[in-house]
Parts: structure tokens; sequence; C-alpha cells
């Protein structure tokens, strides 16, 4: 009987029109509700202990706020979370990040994605040579001062390091355990030719085809294996490589 009698009810056209009405009236309060919630939180302004960062283990608070851009205090509504990105994304060493604003309680989440350091690295700066570290992928990562500091996964030292070299930097990282040798420092000369050291070879000079590069990775790990330590003499020996197919090798005290 109850439930043909609220059946009876949903049929009635009059009752029908009433429960729309209730639905769009309390439907219309609570969007009120919400637009002026919205409203008056979203113009008030926030300071910088209201952004949240999250992820950020090598990089200073102080630098990421820097690079955020926002001149505090300044309304939550006013931030564009695609311009912080992007920011962000151009003046810090970090592959990805993701914001948030938050109305209730006012705060702006940033989570970021850092760079692994794989390697020290040195470079020519405006002040003279900038030290500073290198991801898996070339990407140049600077040594914040105010940072807790985070040791790369090697010691190899990239010397030379340019934005161009970036994916023959990479190249190397990547495939330096081809060497069968322990890398000490990857160098990048003023005229384009590249140059290793490691802990059997004082130089291996690469020239500049970069088309040879894992040819001549595999060529250091036969030469290395098959010339005896006693002829080496410690690590002052050069091998010069840039023909792969012609390795020249100069043993210490031998007239290059």
């Amino acid at each position: 009987m109850k439930v043909s009698k609220i059946k009876k009810t949903y049929k009635n056209p009059s009752n029908l029109k009433i429960i729309r009405i209730w639905q769009f009236i309390c439907f219309s309060v609570i969007a009120f509700l919400l637009s002026n919630f919205l409203t008056s939180n979203g113009w008030e302004p926030i300071n910088n202990q209201q952004i949240i960062i999250k992820g950020a283990i090598y990089t200073p608070r102080e630098v990421i706020l820097k690079a955020s851009g926002i001149k505090f205090p300044k309304a939550i509504l006013e931030i564009n979370p695609k311009q912080l990105e992007s920011n962000l994304l151009r003046e810090l060493p970090i592959k990805a990040v993701a914001i948030k604003r938050n109305i209730a309680p006012l705060s702006i989440d940033i989570e970021i994605l850092e760079r692994e350091p794989i390697a020290f690295a040195l470079r020519k700066g405006v002040n003279g040579q900038e030290k500073g570290m290198v991801d898996k992928e070339g990407y140049w990562i600077p040594i914040f001062e105010l940072g807790e500091g985070m040791d790369p996964l090697t010691n190899i030292i990239v010397d030379g390091w340019t934005e161009e070299n970036k994916e023959l930097i990479a190249f190397i990282l990547t495939n330096h355990k081809e060497l069968k040798v322990p890398l000490k420092r990857i160098i990048f000369n003023l005229n384009g030719n590249i140059s290793l050291q490691t802990e059997k070879f004082m130089f291996v000079h690469l020239g500049n085809k970069s088309a040879f590069l894992k040819q001549q990775l595999i060529a250091v790990a036969k030469l290395a294996k098959s010339i005896p330590n006693e002829l080496i003499n410690g690590s002052d020996a050069i091998l010069d490589l840039e023909n792969p197919l012609k390795p020249k090798l100069f043993l210490p005290n031998e007239p290059n």
C-alpha cells in the first residue's frame, strides 16, 4: 500500500512541480553559498607561509618561492596555476610540477619532481667557472648554497658543459659501463673534441664525430683488457681513438 501511495504521489503533476521547485531552491541556495564562500575567501590575500611545497629534497624552499614569480601577499584567485607551473619549469632544474589551489584552508600546493644528479659538472659562467651537477639526460643542476645537498650517483666529472652537449653527455653517462674501466672525467674541449679520463688511461681522445661514440666506447673496453698493465704503467697512457679502426697508444715518457 505504501509503495503504491508513493507512486501515486510522483505521478501527481502538482506534487512533481512542488518537488522540482524545492530541488531548484536547494540547488540555488547551495550554489549561492558556495559562490559567496569562493568570492569572499578567494580574494583574500595569502602569504608565502601558505605555500605548501612537496617533493623538494634538494631545491631550497626560498629558491622555489623566488622562481614562482609570486609577489606576496596576493589573492589566491589572482595566482594562475599554469603560469606558476611554467615559471617553475623554466627557472628550476626539475622534471615536472603539479599545482593545486585550495580555498579551505587557503593555500597552494606545489608538488615537484626533481632531477636526480648522476655526475658532477663544470661550465663557463659569467663570473668564471661554475660548479654544478648533471642528471642522466645531461641537464644542468646548480648547487644551491641553502640546500641540504645531494651527492650525485657517481664521482664522474663533466668538464665543459654546454646546452649543446646535453645529448652527448647523456649518451656517455648512459653507456659509460661499456668502457669496462671506471670513468673519471668527460672533457669537452673548446674546439669541439671530446676526451675521457679513466683509471687506466690519462686521456682517451675521441675527436668530434658523435656517430663513432658507441664504437669508440667499445674499443676502449677491448684495448683496456688487451693491453698489459705493465705496459701502460699506471694511468699516464694516452689513447687516440679519433679513428676507432686505427687506435694509437702513446705510452708514458714516449713522444707523441
